[in-house]
Order: structure tokens, then sequence, then C-alpha cells
């Protein structure tokens, strides 16, 4: 049976474009140096050639770091931000958030959970994380890439266990993202899709963000049939 659906305005196309290319570009730039950890992705270097796959690390490489920069020039009165915004803003319940939320990991409703803004007290943890791992990356990533001759080698012997560190929790965090957006909450996943998220959805998980759309005068919907 088919019924209509209210759907919320959320994100900017261009927040969804910057989102998928980080995703993506990160995950490929994961891929390109696993040979370098384990001999189960020696294929690779077979595959492309070590030099080949050493130069694809270097170009994504500087898509990753450009990306955000971009995004921030391109969206700075909308998405970007906002993400800024809200990331700086954080508040008592965003801590109470943060105490309950663990609970939908397991898929439990937890009780009194505290109304959250744009993003959530968990969103907003996953972004500054997200915002030192990028900074990390960039600094450890140019240090080996370009440093030779012009850093101390001993600072950059350093820079090696950091960019694996920065990979591995960037790799740990991105897992738990998917999980959340696809299993947990998939609703959220519409939002990356094309920008909207339910109406109802956003309402249980970002009220007070749609409060505060009503209260200016903002609030952009748009009805859709579904089956």
């Amino acid at each position: 049976m088919s019924k209509n659906v209210t759907y919320i305005k959320r994100h900017k196309k261009g927040f969804i474009y910057f989102h998928w290319i980080n995703a993506v570009t990160f995950f490929l730039l994961f891929l390109t140096a696993m040979p370098l950890y384990t001999n189960k992705f020696l294929f690779l270097y077979e595959a492309f050639g070590a030099e080949t796959l050493q130069t694809m690390h270097h170009m994504l490489g500087v898509i990753f770091i450009l990306n955000p920069i971009v995004a921030l020039l391109i969206t700075a009165r909308s998405g970007i931000m906002t993400l800024i915004r809200e990331v700086l803003h954080f508040d008592k319940d965003d801590v109470k958030f943060l105490v309950k939320f663990p609970a939908e990991l397991i898929g439990k409703e937890p009780e009194g959970m505290p109304k959250q803004g744009f993003y959530n007290g968990g969103e907003r943890m996953n972004i500054l994380l997200q915002a030192l791992l990028w900074l990390g990356f960039v600094v450890s990533g140019l240090t080996l890439w370009l440093g030779a001759g012009h850093i101390s080698p001993a600072i950059r012997t350093w820079m090696i266990p950091l960019h694996s560190i920065c990979a591995g929790l960037g790799f740990a965090a991105a897992i738990g993202h998917i999980y959340l957006a696809i299993d947990v909450n998939p609703d959220s996943f519409q939002g990356m899709r094309d920008g909207t998220v339910k109406e109802s959805y956003a309402k249980h998980h970002h009220a007070k963000w749609v409060e505060g759309l009503e209260k200016e005068g903002k609030l952009e919907t748009v009805e859709r049939t579904v089956k």
C-alpha cells in the first residue's frame, strides 16, 4: 500500500558531494596503502605495479586534502559553516546524549533522550575526530612525501606511525559510521542520497533543529508517495 510521507530538506547538494568524495577517496587511499601492511594485498602491486600504486596514493591524497578546503570555499554559507558551528556548540544535552546513546547500538530505544540540534552529540564527536585525523593525515603524509631533504629524518620517521595510527582510527570510525547509518538509523542515510530526511526521523533525532527552522519559518518540506 502506498502512502504520502513528508521529508525535510537537510543537506545541500554541494555538501553531499563533499561527503561522498571524502568517503570514496579515504577508502581508496586505505586500499592503495594496504600492500605495505599485509602480504594479502600484494596482488595490487602485481596488478598495477608498486610505483603506479604509489602515484595513485599521492594523487588521491591531493584530492583528500583539497576536498574539504574546496567545500569550505564553495558552501561556506550553508553546509560546512553549519557543520563548524554545530561542532563548536557542545552543551549538556550532548553529554546526556552520549551517555544514553550506547543503548541504540544494541537496538534499544533509550528513555529520556535529550533533544538534539542539526547534529547530535555522537555526530559532533565523529566530525571533530575526522577533522583531527584529516590534519594528522595532511601533516604526516606531506612530510613523508615531500619532506626528504627539507625536514629532519628523525621527524619524518615519527610521521610513519602517526600516518598509520590515523589510518587505523579513520577506518574504525568509518566502519562505525556505516554501521550506524545503515543498521541503527537507516533513515539518516537518505540525507546523503538526496539531501532530505523523513520528518518523523528529523523530529525524533534532531528536534532542536526542526523547532528552530519552524520558529524562523525556514522549514522546507517535500511530499513523496512511498510503498
